[in-house]
């Protein structure tokens, strides 16, 4: 067990973690008011957690397993109770140019892509995404390096079936 953190040295732990966070809620939640719910969820969670923290890897690991454990678990209790229905993603903040419109719509396709994937499965393609090692994915989902790899080749795979439809249907217009 570590010391108990202040709260003003928590404050700051968030905040340097904030932007992986906030990605993790982007994956998971469409709704502005469900990403700030599950961020103070997770935010809950690390509080009550850190004192159980060891060590034994490093401590953004560990701060990404709470996260991406928590967001599992709320989509898994939320898509039990919920129907599912289908929404816009959000619109990007920025002004985007003329050539920059096929990356932001390849883009917006992906993360349709994703929606549709279970829970575990984006937390996976969300860690390849941000480029972590597999021996990193592994760490921090709790699971062996090979198992990662082998989950996230079935996972592009799976994305790649999913986003075909897509593909042909803009070669098919062109």
């Amino acid at each position: 067990m570590t010391k108990p953190m202040s709260e003003i040295a928590f404050e700051q732990l968030v905040y340097e973690n904030q932007a992986m966070l906030i990605k993790v809620c982007n994956i998971f939640c469409k709704i502005q008011a469900d990403k700030d719910d599950l961020f103070q969820e997770i935010t809950i969670n690390l509080w009550k957690g850190l004192p159980s923290f060891q060590g034994n890897s490093k401590l953004s690991t560990w701060i990404y397993r709470v996260s991406l454990n928590t967001a599992i678990s709320k989509s898994q209790r939320k898509r039990k109770n919920l129907i599912r229905y289908t929404e816009k993603l959000p619109e990007h903040n920025g002004l985007i140019s003329n050539e920059d419109a096929v990356d932001e719509e390849q883009i917006q396709m992906l993360y349709a892509g994703i929606e549709r994937l279970k829970p575990v499965e984006k937390a996976l393609i969300l860690l390849y995404l941000e480029e972590h090692s597999y021996s990193e994915i592994g760490d921090i989902m709790g699971i062996s390096e090979k198992n990662a790899g082998v989950k996230l080749h079935r996972i592009k795979r799976k994305l790649e079936k999913i986003l075909q439809p897509c593909t042909n249907l803009k070669t098919s217009e062109a």
